[in-house]
């Protein structure tokens, strides 16, 4: 990995007061790239509905800053709890961009998520920048999404599972038991 000094970069689980410093990652970073901050609130409220999953909610933090944040949340196949997960956001702040912290975030999330035993992950982004941690298109792979079927729209088996096909949606907070 170039860039980072991986001892001056740790990964480590959203804590209790991190919410401001995260917010500030994610507003800066999409205001950088896409000229919106409404994934700031897209953050926000599925903390407060309860569904991030705390496991995978990470930051990149150095000398106690926080540097970058990735977030996931479970999906269900045809109205199905199948052990799917939504990757919505990954953030950086945009002077640490391109140094590898996105990629230590990625990869540490894909890990931990297949060693809790989820199955997969679907996102919806740059085909050239997450092929590098084995997404491809889910629609030619028969899983279908709510946010559309695009190139974008991209999936990652976990841990030798199979994908299902279907339509993925976002697993609605009221359904959890």
């Amino acid at each position: 990995m170039t860039g980072v000094d991986d001892d001056s970069v740790s990964i480590r689980a959203e804590s209790p007061g991190d919410e401001e410093a995260v917010d500030v990652v994610v507003r800066e970073a999409f205001l950088q790239q896409f000229g919106s901050d409404g994934e700031v609130g897209l953050v926000r409220t599925l903390r407060e509905r309860g569904e991030l999953i705390p496991e995978l909610t990470l930051v990149a933090e150095s000398g106690g800053r926080i540097l970058g944040f990735i977030a996931f949340s479970e999906v269900e196949v045809d109205g199905e709890r199948v052990g799917g997960l939504g990757l919505a956001p990954v953030a950086v702040m945009p002077e640490r961009q391109r140094l590898g912290i996105g990629e230590m975030l990625i990869r540490s999330a894909l890990d931990r998520a297949a060693s809790l035993g989820w199955r997969f992950v679907v996102v919806l982004g740059h085909g050239q920048y997450y092929s590098r941690f084995g997404f491809e298109p889910a629609a030619p792979r028969g899983l279908r999404g709510a946010y559309g079927d695009g190139p974008s729209w991209m999936v990652v088996p976990l841990a030798n599972h199979g994908l299902l096909c279907g339509t993925a949606r976002p697993f609605a907070s009221d359904q959890r038991p």
